[in-house]
């Protein structure tokens, strides 16, 4: 199934560079390094690499034997990244911004099909090692160093408003109060997406 990984690369990392060099008129895309503010580059980007690492491996080693637990715990890790970006645009983002502003360009790869692709690579590779225990947990690690930043940025920094929100995917809706239960229900979603995952792996 190495097709899918070069689909991944492909996907995730040119939406990035076009984000890169013509982002900007939404709230959810901004040109330059500012783009790294967001999970959903993050993550995309985070699954591109671990796809390229599958492809350099493929050429080193060729298809033989199961890949390293290390690369393994990386793809799950990456699977449930952008899986965690598509869950929270189709459940929290759409209702409130409709269609047009969350698909429009390369968003639409980097919310949908960059995701799709990565879980694809994912369930579809027949060479990925047991991930043993913990993977659940361990998939969690770039979700959770995500949320202490974001957090972070807001306690210093406040939530502000408009463009210059810090808050920029609305989550604090309710107010900074509300954070903690964000944080708690953004890891929960990430560790049960988690688990779905790995059981359909088997």
């Amino acid at each position: 199934m190495l097709y899918l990984e070069v689909l991944v690369v492909l996907t995730t990392l040119g939406s990035w560079v076009r984000m890169y060099r013509k982002g900007g008129g939404s709230l959810l895309s901004r040109q330059g390094l500012a783009s790294l503010k967001y999970y959903t580059t993050l993550s995309n980007i985070f699954a591109g690499l671990v796809s390229l690492l599958f492809l350099l491996r493929f050429l080193v080693r060729g298809s033989s034997g199961p890949v390293p637990r290390w690369l393994a715990l990386l793809k799950v890790s990456s699977a449930v990244s952008v899986g965690l970006t598509f869950l929270v645009v189709m459940v929290f983002l759409l209702p409130r911004m409709g269609f047009a502003p969350l698909f429009k360009g390369e968003l639409f790869c980097l919310h949908a099909l960059g995701p799709f692709l990565t879980i694809a690579s994912f369930l579809a590779n027949p060479a990925l090692a047991d991930t043993g225990r913990g993977a659940s947990l361990i998939a969690l690690i770039p979700t959770l160093l995500y949320g202490i930043f974001y957090a972070g940025n807001i306690l210093v920094h406040g939530i502000g408003e408009g463009e210059k929100t810090n808050d920029w995917y609305g989550f604090l809706i309710g107010g900074i109060h509300t954070l903690p239960l964000v944080f708690a229900v953004i890891l929960a979603a990430a560790w049960i997406l988690a688990l779905v995952l790995l059981r359909l792996k088997g």
